[in-house]
């Protein structure tokens, strides 16, 4: 079966997950380049306080005579800003000037390797060496949620910066990306689809903790890896919705990051995809809708075999 076949309708992930982990590394990898063409509310005061003051007291508010008036510990003279407005559609495509890096498997090549599956799969050689390119290039790797909030407020960002992000889930990205990026002192954001989570080679609930443990952003890459330029009814649930509560309950707080697999997604996609909750989404090469580049974010995959040079040209071109 590939990973791309669709789950029947209310199969739970147990036996559908035996099913695609065959197929899952090579297929899912050769389809990947494949776009849309190929609290409770305040305090409440106290019975009979309200607009009454007891004999002898000092109405709240008020200093006694003769004594120096003291500022409550916390409190400000100055208000407190009003939360920033988020952009209009041109004006998140203004500031999408931040290249966008997306790997999926570290590992070397192996013989029977496609050069499709090659073309994807970067050993880890070749990924140390073209993340120290972004160091000695002086690109400055940066937070997703500073690159969203850049994108939708038009928050400050670094010179330069760069996003790092990885996509299925593999387990490399624990034992091959996240020394690297540490070392380095690099944030990522990884995309595990959830149909895998926790069997072999791929990443598992305790990994997942620990790149966010180590400052990593995690999103969901739907369950099992299915175009979401072709699905549903209930489809969008198993797709969008389960994984990114399947991912909330592994690390204890929301998911509304995305990454849409082989990058495809229509303009029908892009209400499910707000309707799950998720603030931003990252595809591939397509060109950003424009009227919701948000959850249109481009990306590029880079070659394993680009040296330095090629990378950083690269890099420069999408700013």
């Amino acid at each position: 079966m590939s990973s791309c076949d669709r789950p029947g309708r209310g199969e739970r992930p147990a036996a559908r997950r035996r099913d695609l982990l065959a197929a899952a590394g090579a297929l899912l990898l050769a389809g990947c380049t494949d776009g849309p063409d190929a609290g409770a509310g305040e305090p409440s005061a106290p019975a009979g306080a309200p607009g009454s003051t007891p004999a002898g007291s000092t109405p709240a508010g008020s200093t006694p005579a003769g004594s120096t008036p003291v500022e409550s510990p916390g409190a400000s003279s100055t208000p407190s800003a009003p939360p920033p407005t988020p952009g209009t559609p041109q004006e998140v495509l203004a500031h999408s000037t931040v290249p966008v890096l997306c790997y999926h498997q570290l590992r070397e090549w192996r013989d029977g390797d496609s050069d499709a599956t090659r073309s994807l799969t970067t050993p880890p050689r070749a990924f140390t060496a073209q993340m120290e390119a972004l160091r000695d290039g002086g690109r400055t790797p940066v937070d997703a949620a500073a690159v969203v909030d850049h994108l939708e407020l038009g928050a400050p960002l670094p010179e330069r910066p760069v996003l790092l992000t990885f996509d299925d889930g593999s387990a490399t990205h624990h034992s091959v990306a996240l020394p690297v990026l540490e070392r380095l002192g690099f944030p990522g954001a990884f995309f595990p689809m959830t149909v895998v989570l926790g069997e072999p080679d791929w990443l598992g609930p305790d990994q997942v903790r620990d790149l966010d443990r180590a400052g990593m952003a995690v999103g969901a890459h739907s369950w099992d890896h299915q175009r979401m330029d072709r699905l549903s009814g209930e489809e969008w649930q198993r797709q969008l919705d389960e994984p990114a509560a399947e991912l909330a309950e592994v690390l204890g707080r929301p998911v509304d990051l995305l990454a849409y697999p082989f990058g495809a997604w229509s303009p029908e996609t892009l209400p499910h995809v707000t309707s799950a909750g998720y603030r931003a989404a990252f595809q591939l090469d397509e060109p950003s809708d424009p009227t919701s580049p948000l959850l249109t974010i481009r990306r590029i995959m880079p070659l394993p075999t680009w040296d330095a040079g090629t990378l950083l040209a690269r890099l420069e071109a999408e700013s």
